[in-house]
Parts: C-alpha cells; structure tokens; sequence
C-alpha cells in the first residue's frame, strides 16, 4: 500500500507540474510573462495564442497592445527591426506599395505588398506602424504589411464621392481611428464620421469643427494628434494645418508660416515635433510647430547633398527624428535599382541604399520597358510591427 500512495502521490505531481507548464500562468508571474513577451516577434506571439488561454487573453488585452507598440517605438530599442515603407505611382493611375529594413548596408531587398488603381476618389492615407489604408469609400480597405493581409472596412454612409480619409493611434488608449470627412461645394469639409479599429463595426458621425476647411494632404500622425493640409478662409484663402486630437476627437487650425513655408509638399517629425518641409533651390527647408495656439513656427534650412552615381532629381521625403538623418529619393523613377539616400545634415554624411527586387516583384506588364513614368509619391519611417487584429 505504503508503494501504491508514493506512486499516487508521484503521479499526482507529475500531473500538476505537466499542468503548470502547459499553462505557464503558475510559474512566472504575469508582469514577468508581460516583460517576455514585449521582446518577441508577431509570429511568435501568433503561435503563443494557441498554447494557453492565459496567454491568449494577455496577448489581445489592449493593456499589452499599447505595451508593445510602445516598446517598439522606443528610440532606446535597437534589438526590434523598423522598416520604410514606401510607395510609387505608375503614369499616375496605379501605385505600388513596398517596404525594406532600415538598414546601414549598401543595399536592400524590397518586400512588394499591394497596388491600386489611382484617381481624385481614391484614398490615399500615411503608413502608422505597418498600416495602410487605401481604396474607395465604398471599397476601402486597411492592410498591414506585417501580417501581409487586408481586410475590409465598413463602407461609409455618404452619398458623396469625395472622400478624405486619415489614419491616426492614440497612445494612451492604444486604439487606432480613421477620420473620414466627405467635402461640398469649394471641396470643404462636411460629413465628418470616426471608425475606433478592432471596436466599431460601423462609422459614427461627430460633430463638425469649429472653422471651415477644405482638408488636403500631405499628413502624418505624431504623439496621439493626427495632423493634414488644409485651405481656410480668412478674406481670402490660405493655407495651413489641421490637428485632429485622435482621443478626444478635437480639431484645432493651425496657419501655416508664411512665403514659401505656404509650398511645404512633405510633414515629418523633427526633434519630436510637426515639421513642414519642402525641397527647393538645391536646399531642404524645414519648418518646426513652436507653439499650435499662437501660429508659431521655426524655420531649419539644409543644403541638399551632393549625391553621386544616381541621375535625376532627388527630393527629402522624411526625417528619422531618432538619427537625425533626411530620407531623400528620386523623384522620377529613371532608372533601377531604387534607391534612397541617407543624409546627416549635422555630420555631412550620405549613404546610398539600393532596393533590390522591385522590377521582380511588380506583377507584369505593369512595369514594361521604360521607366520614365515612374514617380516617388511617399516614404514612411520608422514603422513596427503590431498586434491589431492578431
């Protein structure tokens, strides 16, 4: 008896221990579980899905999702892999969009994901953490490169054509939204609807702003405020910036600082903060958000590199605020490989990276013989992997 109780008991243990593992939940606690697995991969959370419902809860909790995307974006994390996603424009009626490690080698492969067809009522949003909005209101759709599938949105509720929509995350609630306004006479802003990703499956209506606008691009997400181009009317029109408060669904204008601050092309974060930039008389010209309320800007202006061994025209697209470095490309794609340049304004330092594998990857005849028509429309830095919809 005394032999079988000991069995018993070993196999009780054995039973108990098989359990523990299985579920994990027993032996680590869960901050320490959390710590783990803000360090790893989307795939290797996919499969932890699977492995225990403990984990699945704690792996879609928004607590986590928030965790994770802020860890990835930490300028301090150099271990997780951030990629340029940029996009190119064939004769003006299709676009194609790819993305490459941001890498110090001379040369990288390209990833192609998507194309569409091109016109004035196509959606054409930025890139926030792997995520690209595009199509039209009745078929718009959101892709995420990570994952490398798309899904549907719902469609919006609109007997208009002319839709403006922007794709925008809030930090603190971890939630991404787009913002949807369809525009009327003189292209102003009318019907303005919000979509809550991952939690609405429908568009609500908010309340329109305060001032008239007609909303235009360029566009760019910074902090929790989702900032676009925009024309309002003070005697006559003018041109300036938009702040959309992504939590507190809050529109503010900003002008836009005057003379040829009013031809910025491009926004991007510099030193932390909204930059305007435009590329001109062989100089980079930047102008820096000082302070929102008063209409305040600083004006940063760089000479353009000497860049050798490319023909064409090269224009800044981006800054990568971590580095301190422009993002500068063609603007007409003449020629293969692609490639973007890297320029420390500070430093005086270029480095040339070419894209391997685009004219491979395009579907045919897409591509043909002649590159001529080819144009850089965006580069987006910086982004990270998610877990949105994981």
């Amino acid at each position: 008896r005394l032999g079988t109780t000991s069995s018993s008991s070993s196999s009780l243990r054995v039973t108990k221990r098989k359990k523990m593992i299985s579920d994990g939940s027993d032996l680590l606690p869960i901050d320490l579980v959390i710590e783990i697995f803000i360090r790893l991969p989307v795939k290797t959370l996919a499969r932890f899905l699977c492995l225990s419902k403990i984990w699945k809860s704690t792996i879609r909790s928004r607590y986590f999702k928030k965790l994770y995307i802020a860890e990835s974006s930490s300028s301090s994390n150099r271990h997780r892999p951030r990629s340029l996603i940029f996009s190119l424009r064939r004769d003006g009626h299709e676009c194609f969009y790819f993305s490459s490690l941001q890498t110090k080698n001379p040369s990288g492969e390209a990833t192609y994901h998507l194309s569409h067809p091109t016109n004035k009522f196509t959606i054409n949003s930025s890139s926030i953490h792997g995520f690209i909005c595009y199509g039209t209101a009745s078929k718009a759709r959101l892709y995420n490169t990570i994952k490398r599938r798309s899904i549907a949105l719902p469609m919006v509720d609109s007997k208009k054509k002319l839709l403006h929509q922007f794709l925008g995350y809030d930090p603190i609630d971890g939630v991404y939204k787009l913002l949807c306004m369809t525009t009327g006479k003189k292209a102003v802003a009318k019907e303005i609807q919000v979509l809550t990703l991952g939690k609405e499956t429908s568009w609500r209506k908010i309340e329109t702003c305060a001032f008239v606008h007609s909303p235009h691009f360029p566009q760019i997400c910074i902090d929790g405020v989702l900032y676009y181009g925009a024309y309002y009317w003070e005697g006559r029109k003018e041109r300036g910036v938009v702040s959309f408060d992504v939590r507190s669904e809050s529109f503010h204008l900003v002008k836009a600082p005057k003379g040829i601050g009013m031809k910025f092309t491009k926004m991007t974060r510099f030193n932390g903060k909204l930059a305007l930039m435009y590329t001109g008389h062989r100089r980079i010209e930047l102008w820096v958000l000082v302070d929102a309320a008063k209409h305040e800007w600083c004006n940063e202006s760089f000479p353009m590199p000497r860049i050798t061994g490319c023909r064409g025209s090269f224009e800044a697209f981006c800054a990568i605020d971590e580095t301190g470095e422009f993002v500068l490309a063609p603007r007409e794609f003449t020629e293969t490989p692609f490639c973007v340049v890297y320029y420390h304004p500070m430093r005086g330092s270029v480095r040339k990276v070419d894209f391997q594998g685009i004219t491979e990857q395009v579907p045919p005849p897409s591509w043909g013989l002649c590159t001529r028509n080819w144009r850089t429309m965006s580069i987006f830095p910086n982004q990270v992997e998610n877990l949105l919809f994981l």
